[in-house]
This record gives C-alpha cells, sequence and structure tokens, in this order.
C-alpha cells in the first residue's frame, strides 16, 4: 500500500498541482481563467502598434510635415557599405502641432537614426519591409508627439543602394 502511494499517487498529485500553477500563472497560451490569470497579456494583445493604412482618409485641416531625408548606413557582411534613403512625411491633426514637431525632431531623427542602421538589407525588401519601417516610424513619432496629434506617417521615398 504504501509503494501504490509512494510511486503512483505521489507523482500524480505533483503533475496536477504542477498545472494548476501553471494555468494560474498564465504561462499557457489561450486559455484563461477570469480573475486568477494575469491580464497583462491579454491586454498586450488588443493595443496594435502599427500605423494606420496609408488609405485612411486625413481629417479636415490635417496638415503634413515633411522631415528631412534620412541617409543611414545599413548592417550588412559586404566590404562596401550599403545606404538607405528614407523621406518621411507625418500627418498632423492641425497646424498648431507643428511647433512640438519641429521642436521634437532632432529627437526623432536620432531615434530613426538608430532604428534603421541596426536594419540589413534584407530588412527593407517589399511590401513587408516597407511596413516595418511605417510602423517603427508610427511608434518612434508617438513617443515624441502627442499621439493624439499625429495622423498617420507617410513613407515619401525608400531606396536601399
Amino acid at each position: 500500500m504504501k509503494k501504490l502511494i509512494l510511486f503512483l499517487v505521489l507523482p500524480l498529485l505533483l503533475l496536477i498541482g504542477a498545472g494548476l500553477g501553471a494555468l494560474v500563472a498564465g504561462l499557457i497560451p489561450g486559455v484563461s481563467i477570469p480573475g486568477l490569470t494575469p491580464m497583462h497579456e491579454a491586454a498586450e494583445e488588443k493595443k496594435d502598434l502599427g500605423a494606420p493604412p496609408t488609405s485612411k482618409q486625413s481629417p479636415i485641416g490635417a496638415v503634413t510635415y515633411v522631415l528631412s531625408e534620412f541617409v543611414v548606413n545599413v548592417k550588412t557582411n559586404r566590404t562596401y557599405p550599403v545606404f538607405l534613403l528614407l523621406s518621411l512625411a507625418v500627418e498632423m491633426t492641425s497646424e498648431a502641432v507643428r511647433p512640438s514637431m519641429v521642436a521634437q525632431e532632432p529627437r526623432i531623427r536620432d531615434a530613426m537614426i538608430v532604428y534603421l542602421s541596426g536594419l540589413t538589407p534584407s530588412d527593407l525588401n517589399g511590401y513587408d519591409g516597407i511596413q516595418r519601417v511605417r510602423d517603427q516610424s508610427w511608434q518612434i513619432v508617438q513617443k515624441f508627439v502627442d499621439p493624439k496629434d499625429v495622423v498617420n506617417v507617410q513613407i515619401m521615398k525608400l531606396t536601399v543602394k
């Protein structure tokens, strides 16, 4: 009888306890117990960090601020440098936002240069590469300018040479 408890029941209880602990801690993806499972994962999934679609219509009175072109060396294993030329336009809700955009442009440029210089030429290929740059540009602009004042970010030019 003691052997049955020791070799069968005790390991079974340990497995059940570990499974319940993982469930309550939220370590099992796709499974949540209301009131017990932490909500941080559900909140992160709902939060969309991407830029609005390029076809999104501008509100009445919106203005565009064009940042001066970025020329950045991207990461490569080649012996010669590979350059990225990028031109961005930021759509703002009104002309009143322009002074804060002008004041924050050096910080936005710095953050963009740091981000862009970490990319490789293959990261910039095709639609996915352009969309990746748009989404990150959107996030960077929203860090420095009030998100409610920014309507959209448009890539005017993206060239890799």
